[in-house]
């Protein structure tokens, strides 16, 4: 059994007092064991406690920097990457929130996006998507059963930032029978007629080996020329900060009285 901890021990790992520690036990934000008069805290619970408050920092940190994100910028470069492949493309956070909006949407995802319903599923496909935590799979799936590939954005700092998710696209043929009971389902799920669900879909591209490997490729490329963009930016704006920096300064060099 791993060691149990104190509460005072608990108080200097967190840098909270002991009310606090109170008041996480009674609502339900720290589990404890109680021996005898005194809380005993086990080494799990507080990794826990320590990783949720890192990711709050970290979250914090990254709404911070993407407070600027050139979107419009990054809106051109996804366009020209999903048109020249031939596929869609959305660049979002971390958590999964849009930061661009959905370059080349096929007519089958905008029917789908036409219903609140369905326009909330895809926003959860895309968070899912960006939280998939178990390293870096060539292609996920989404609600509605389509692909996609994701690739990291980093800030200047290297910082991760956002996903660049390229897709809309399927990487094998679809089971005839299993495509149509999966279609049905969507279409009584979001309320959209059968017929135009099925007409859509019939759209949405196979991708052959060599093409799947051609969007493997180009996704992170396409994500590390948008790197770039942000580090020149950020350059620029490091410069012009400078500059004004150095004409506030002047005309307070000027008034100075002749020695």
């Amino acid at each position: 059994m791993s060691e149990l901890l104190t509460t005072k021990q608990l108080q200097k790992l967190l840098k909270i007092d002991r009310i606090t520690v109170y008041r996480m036990l009674n609502d339900g934000r720290l589990k404890g064991v109680k021996i005898g008069n005194q809380w005993r805290f086990s080494q799990n619970e507080i990794d826990r406690i320590l990783g949720e408050k890192r990711n709050k920092v970290a979250q914090e940190l990254n709404d911070e920097a993407l407070s600027d994100f050139p979107s419009s910028c990054v809106q051109n470069v996804q366009e020209i990457f999903a048109g020249i492949i031939g596929i869609g493309a959305i660049t979002v956070t971390l958590n999964g929130e849009p930061l661009t909006q959905p370059t080349h949407c096929g007519n089958f995802c905008k029917l789908i996006q036409s219903t609140p319903s369905g326009l909330m599923a895809c926003q959860a496909s895309w968070r899912k998507i960006a939280l998939h935590a178990t390293g870096e799979p060539p292609f996920q799936v989404c609600h509605a059963g389509l692909c996609y590939k994701r690739s990291i954005i980093n800030l200047e700092n290297d910082q991760p930032a956002a996903w660049l998710v390229a897709g809309q696209f399927y990487i094998s043929p679809l089971d005839r029978e299993k495509e149509a009971e999966r279609l049905e389902g969507l279409a009584n799920k979001h309320n959209l007629p059968y017929s135009q669900l099925k007409e859509a879909a019939s759209k949405i591209p196979v991708l052959t080996r060599a093409q799947q490997e051609l969007v493997q490729e180009w996704t992170p490329k396409v994500a590390a020329t948008i790197h770039s963009i942000l580090c020149e930016r950020a350059d620029l704006m490091n410069r012009l900060q400078r500059i004004a920096e150095i004409s506030m300064v002047r005309p307070t060099l000027s008034k100075q009285p002749d020695s």
